[in-house]
Order: structure tokens, then C-alpha cells, then sequence
């Protein structure tokens, strides 16, 4: 699919403006930061407030949208259990996004965009208050809404009325953000009047909120107060969370701090030498999408026409909650330790020899895989992975390979982005900024692409001869795309 369906555009356009709204004061109220989610609560976690959360679906960074009900993992848990109401939605309105079980994407322009924006019809069909994603692992996002009484509905602010009223309709594609305009008077309990160029309608308060249309669009939104003076909501308090739950975070559940840059600098790059080491194995040692036969007395990785050195790098069991650095990685760790600047008297746990219990981090999963991804590269090994076992291919077939020509700018800002996304759930909010711009900057310069830095913060970019790579930023730092197109010559 390349857009989304008449019957679930038809669900989704009343509720457009009133879900930004919703959306703006949650955001407002739970700060942005690193999330985590129980599913057995069920409980939604971010920026220190915990609320009670529901997953909806997971997106894998391939483009495919798996449903909470339909996943074999999680379809048992409490925290699915809301996503059943959306099927039956479906099944009841004959819309085919929401009765299936997987959805893909890769036909929309952007299709993590849309799944955030599937994220948010979702939150207007089950009138959530709040919407939130969290990285799942280092290949995937789960997304959330909570319907926590503790955040409020959203009552009309002079910013916040406008901005989702001029923002919201446009969220989707068609031509009639009528229908947006009257979803939100009626969200309000005011039935607007049509003004020839839009809708007027008088609020609660006494101020009127005017919506000037034009093509199919919102063009303006003005805010009066009663007889034409200044609006009584411009001097309302600001709402806040009702009773709510906080949960300061310990340090120590976000990836450790000391090794944080260091894996910025090595993530994407990292992604790009493991997908090389693939296609190297598809090419001369038959490999087909078998997992390979680890041979750990041999030191091989042994595909269907030959094999790889190699050496373990670690394990971890998610069951028992556990990760342990494999006998003999003194080395490599070493190698990481000195990328990030570490001293050898400092005292860093997640390099220590032992299981490391995985329970207190945000993500268990992502942090083995990011210490040993991060560790590899750092020590100019590979890192490849069996199901909980680690693995540093060493052969210097792989290991030696030139990336930078075989690297096509599709595939890079695929590979940035997919970096990013899989660290952003595990950096603190006020340093999210510097790692993300991190591991767009390093990935480029270590393939040996020059690196503009012309649009930010908004952007920076890697130049691929004709073509350039930008990576673009959110007010709060987050990696949100990655974009290719022909070199932009600053004037």
C-alpha cells in the first residue's frame, strides 16, 4: 500500500485535530526522554511519570507493522489487550489496515512516518490520552497510547487550539479539513456556524475560535474574546497531570554514560560492516538466509561454501535476564574502552568479566547487543550475531573490505537512520542532541564521505559525489529521517 484506506481515512479525518491536541498536551505534561514499557502492568514509562500503557503494534525497521493481537509474543499480555478493540473496529467497518494482522509500509513515501501517523488515528479511534514509541530492540519500535486518567483532556489553549488546528487536518492526505474543523468543535461541545470562508464557533469560555478554509486546507485560526476583545482563555492556567505517579530514573538504566559516545560513533557504522560481511557470504560462501553453523572449537563461522573466522564475543539470555562478555574478549574490550576515552582504573560494570544482570536497563535487549556491536567495531572486528550468541568475525576478508564505494546514498541513510534509532531509546533526553548528531558525523566520516554541517540544527549531510545524504533533527534532537537527493550548494 502507498496511502491509507478510504474507510480508515474516513475514521481517521473527525478526530485529527482534537488527537493533535491531546497529543501537544501530553507532550507537554510527560516529558520526551528514554521510555520503557511492562506489559504485565500495564505501565507506560517516560520522562519520569509512569502511566498505565497499552502496546498497539510493533514497526520493524524493514517497513512491517505487526498488530499487539497478532503478535505471538505479546498478543497474551495485558498490555495488548487494547489492541483487540482496534480489529474489531476493522471487522465491524470493513477496514482492511485495522482487521489484518501485519501491515506493510514500504510503499508510503516514509514509512516510519507512517506508522507514527497510524499511531495517532489509533489514539483518536480508542480516545487515548497520550501517545508514545519506544525501541523495541535494535531492529524494531513498539508504539503505545495510554489512557491514563492522570493525563487530562485536552481543554482549549489560544497555541495549542490553533497549532492543532491548522497542523492536524494536514496529517493526512485529502482535500477537506472541514471535516478535521468540525471533529474538534464537536470534541468541544460547540456546533460551529459556516461563515462562507470557514467555521466560527463560540467556546464555553465565551471566546470564539474562527477557521478560515481555503482549497480543502486550513489557512488561518483566530482566537476572540467576547464582543471582538482579548480572549478569557489567554489568561487560563495551564493544566497539569491529575495525581500523577513518578518514578525518578537511575542513571544506570540508560545505556552507561561513560561508553555512550563511543557506541554513537560506532552504531551505524557497525550496521553498514555486518551487512557487508552478509553480502560478502552471499557472494563466495553460498549463503542463502540459512543461519550459518557456528563452530567454536574451530574458530569458524561456517556457511553452505566455506567459512569465516571468527570469535565468541558474548551471550545473553533474556528469560534470565542476563549478559556475560565470552572468555578471552579482554582485548576487544579494551580496544572499546579506549575509544571512549575510559582509563583502565575506572570501574565500568558492563565491561567487567561476570553476568551482567540486565533487569534495571531500559531496553535489556538493545544494551547486550549495543556493548558487544559497539565493542566490535571499535576493536575493527565485525559483529554478527546466533540468536543470544555474540559473535567478532575477525577474517580479514571481511574485516578489510573497502565500504565506502559499495555504499549507494539509499542504503547509507537507511543504515544512519537505523543507527540512530536504535540508541535513541536508550540516551537521556538533555543528551540526545550531541548522540544523534554523533552517529550521523561519524558514520559518514568513516566511510570517508565529507560531512556539511550548512542546515543545522535542522539537518547535516554526507556527500556521495553527486548526491548527498541529510539526516535531519527534531527541536529535541532526535534523528527523526534521513533523506537522499542531489547535492544542495549553500549560496
Amino acid at each position: 500500500m502507498s496511502t491509507f484506506s478510504d474507510a480508515l481515512l474516513a475514521l481517521a479525518r473527525p478526530r485529527l485535530a482534537w488527537v493533535s491536541e491531546q497529543l501537544d498536551l501530553f507532550d507537554t505534561l510527560v516529558p520526551h526522554g528514554a521510555t520503557r514499557f511492562d506489559l504485565d502492568a500495564p505501565s507506560l514509562w517516560r520522562g519520569g511519570v509512569t502511566l498505565r500503557g497499552h502496546v498497539l503494534g510493533t514497526y520493524a525497521l524493514d517497513g512491517a507493522w505487526l498488530w499487539a493481537w497478532g503478535n505471538d509474543s505479546l498478543a497474551g499480555t495485558r498490555g495488548a489487550q487494547l489492541s483487540a478493540s482496534l480489529r474489531e473496529i476493522g471487522e465491524w467497518d470493513d477496514v482492511p489496515e485495522l482487521a489484518g494482522r501485519t501491515l506493510d509500509l514500504t510503499g508510503f513515501p516514509d514509512p516510519r512516518l507512517a506508522a507514527h501517523h497510524l499511531l495517532l488515528i489509533c489514539m483518536g479511534l480508542l480516545d487515548a490520552r497520550g501517545a508514545a514509541v519506544c525501541a523495541l530492540n535494535e531492529r524494531g519500535l513498539a508504539l503505545l497510547v495510554t489512557d491514563d486518567p492522570a493525563v487530562p483532556r485536552a481543554e482549549p489553549r489560544p497555541r495549542r487550539l490553533v497549532d492543532a488546528l491548522l497542523a492536524g487536518p494536514a496529517l493526512l492526505p485529502g482535500r477537506d479539513a472541514s471535516v478535521a474543523v468540525k471533529g474538534w468543535f464537536a470534541r468541544h461541545g460547540v456546533k460551529p456556524s459556516a461563515t462562507g470562508e470557514g467555521f466560527a464557533g463560540r467556546l464555553p469560555e465565551g471566546d470564539t475560535v474562527t477557521v478560515t478554509l481555503g482549497g480543502g486546507a486550513v489557512r488561518e485560526v483566530s482566537l476572540t474574546g467576547a464582543d471582538g476583545g482579548p480572549a478569557a482563555l489567554a489568561a487560563a492556567d495551564e493544566q497539569e497531570l491529575i495525581d500523577p505517579r513518578r518514578d525518578e530514573i537511575d542513571a544506570d538504566r540508560c545505556f552507561p554514560a561513560p561508553l555512550l559516545m563511543a557506541t554513537a560513533r560506532s552504531i551505524a557504522y557497525s550496521l553498514r560492516e555486518t551487512a557487508a560481511m552478509v553480502d560478502y557470504a552471499g557472494e563466495h560462501l553460498g549463503f542463502e538466509g540459512r543461519p550459518p553453523v557456528w563452530d567454536a572449537a574451530a574458530g569458524e563461522l561456517r556457511f553452505p561454501g566455506g567459512a569465516l573466522a571468527a570469535r565468541a564475543l558474548g551471550s545473553y539470555d533474556l528469560g534470565e535476564g542476563w549478559f556475560a562478555w565470552a572468555p578471552g574478549t579482554e582485548d576487544i574490550r579494551a580496544a572499546y574502552r579506549a575509544a571512549a576515552g575510559l582509563p583502565e582504573d575506572v570501574d565500568i560494570p558492563e565491561l567487567a568479566d561476570g553476568r551482567l544482570e540486565l533487569a534495571p536497563y531500559l531496553t535489556p535487549e538493545a544494551l547486550a547487543v549495543g556493548l558487544t556491536r559497539a565493542a566490535a567495531t571499535c576493536a575493527g572486528l565485525v559483529f554478527t550475531s546466533l540468536g543470544g550468541q555474540f559473535l567478532a568475525v575477525t577474517d580479514a576478508r571481511v574485516t578489510g573490505r573497502d565500504l565506502g564505494p559499495s555504499t549507494f546514498p539509499d542504503a547509507a541513510a537507511a543504515e544512519a537512520k537505523a543507527g540512530a534509532s536504535w540508541l535513541h531509546g536508550q540516551t537521556p533526553a538533555d543528551e540526545r542532541p550531541r548522540v544523534m548528531r554523533a552517529v550521523a558525523e561519524a558514520y559518514f566520516t568513516r566511510l570517508g564521505r565529507p560531512v556539511h554541517g550548512h542546515g543545522l540544527p535542522d539537518f547535516l549531510s554526507g556527500e556521495f559525489g553527486l548526491y548527498e545524504v541529510r539526516v535531519h533533527f527534531a527541536p529535541d534532537g532526535t534523528l527523526g529521517d534521513a533523506t537522499t537527493g542531489m547535492m544542495w550548494t549553500p549560496h
